[in-house]
């Protein structure tokens, strides 16, 4: 489903990730998409603490995080009304077999490994920011 948005307002990713490269390399990205606004936290507590503050229209969430891992602020997330919503797409160099699997059944809106799969990225923002 599309997410709703205000011709007025871009819709915010947020962005959990603790590697600096990593968050350069999404700034990189996202800059080719002006109806978006990238936000960023770098931890899962700090991500969560965003998402109740100020709820994005997406969380692309790293799993290897420092104290709460990507699983944990996902469960926060979830257990919160206010943020339960909200499509939350993991992130992560975790890409043995299984690692997928233990994330879609978590609850990750989708699950994509390090290094990006562009085509298949830009194809599912696409589908949740539907012009």
């Amino acid at each position: 489903d599309a997410l709703p948005r205000s011709p007025l307002v871009k819709p915010v990713v947020l962005y959990t990730e603790v590697n600096p490269m990593n968050l350069r390399l999404m700034q990189q990205i996202l800059a080719s998409r002006k109806n978006l606004q990238l936000h960023d936290a770098h931890s899962g507590e700090e991500g969560v603490a965003m998402a109740r503050a100020q709820p994005p229209a997406l969380i692309l969430m790293d799993i290897n995080l420092p104290g709460m891992d990507g699983y944990a602020a996902l469960r926060d997330l979830q257990g919160d009304a206010a943020t339960a919503d909200i499509h939350v797409l993991a992130i992560s160099s975790n890409a043995m077999k299984g690692d997928e699997e233990r994330g879609l059944s978590a609850g990750f809106a989708d699950y994509m490994t390090k290094p990006l799969n562009m085509t298949r990225f830009m194809a599912i923002l696409d589908e949740l920011f539907k012009q």
